[in-house]
């Protein structure tokens, strides 16, 4: 009898998994496809909106909120005089190279910092007075230091992504399983295969959270440096667009920064998916 259970219960369990991921796909479907229709829907409530100040049937003067035709227009006219794509890689190179510099000098002092305790007590105070110094007030240091070209911006990125990875690093480590780790050291575990096998793995979701929180930063203060001090890059075109009270101009900066950081954050979820590929993906979302 028992046997006829088992028989007869694998086809139910598999019949309910094939309509639990029929159903979540028609989930996703519908959910996209929402999206789609919501953003069409926006644009065209905009383009219909907006219009010249003489136009009647405008709602909005196209001088403060521009319209996507025009935007289209101002992005057209940037790849034709073949500003578009260096400008984009410009800032997209200062930004990754300031953030993985941050990151790298963040991981190492978080994991340093989280497993020394006396240390990260010594140093407590340092690195707070350090966190609380505004990262604008650092540029005219920064400008005398390393001059008006990259290597201020990149020492601005790094200096903002350092502390964040470092606080999400320093939290991970010390949130690590003081049990789990009492137990290894009696059974005479080495520094390193503590350190790879459990440490590392149980700090990497507060790390995760640290680059997502971070990289969106490096991008903002990219751009800021630039708005400051730059002939090049998107928030040169930003600011050139403002200072000629272009619109279009001004909020097709905006749209590519935005797809910009929307790419910058899709790299992250691939980096995320990698290193968490062990864990359970309820638990990851």
């Amino acid at each position: 009898m028992s046997g006829a259970v088992q028989v007869s219960g694998t086809p139910a369990r598999g019949s309910l998994a094939a309509k639990r991921q029929a159903a979540e796909r028609r989930h996703k479907i519908v959910v996209f496809g929402s999206q789609i229709g919501l953003g069409i829907f926006l644009l065209l409530l905009w383009e219909y909106a907006a219009g010249p100040r003489e136009d009647p049937a405008a709602w909005i003067d196209e001088f403060y909120i521009s319209r996507p035709t025009l935007i289209a227009d101002a992005l057209k006219r940037w790849v034709d005089q073949d500003i578009l794509w260096l400008s984009i890689f410009v800032t997209l190179q200062n930004t990754v190279l300031g953030f993985l510099i941050g990151t790298g000098l963040g991981l190492i002092t978080g994991f340093v910092l989280g497993a020394n305790r006396t240390l990260a007590e010594i140093m407590a105070p340092y690195i707070t007075a350090l966190y609380s110094i505004p990262r604008l007030a650092l540029v005219p240091l920064f400008m005398l230091w390393f001059g008006i070209g990259i290597g201020m911006k990149l020492a601005l990125i790094a200096s903002v992504v350092f502390f964040l990875v470092f606080y999400a690093t320093f939290a991970g480590v010390r949130d690590v399983d003081q049990v789990m780790l009492d137990k290894l050291r009696l059974m005479r575990a080495s520094w390193w295969g503590v350190t790879t096998k459990v440490t590392i793995p149980s700090a990497t979701t507060f790390i995760i959270s640290g680059l997502r929180i971070s990289l969106p930063y490096a991008l903002v203060v990219e751009v800021t440096a630039e708005m400051l001090s730059s002939n090049s890059g998107m928030g040169f075109l930003l600011i050139r667009s403002s200072s000629q009270f272009y619109t279009p101009g001004v909020f097709a900066a905006i749209v590519v920064m935005m797809l910009m950081g929307i790419i910058l954050m899709g790299g992250i979820r691939v980096v995320e998916a990698r290193l968490l590929s062990w864990k359970p993906k309820t638990s990851r979302e």
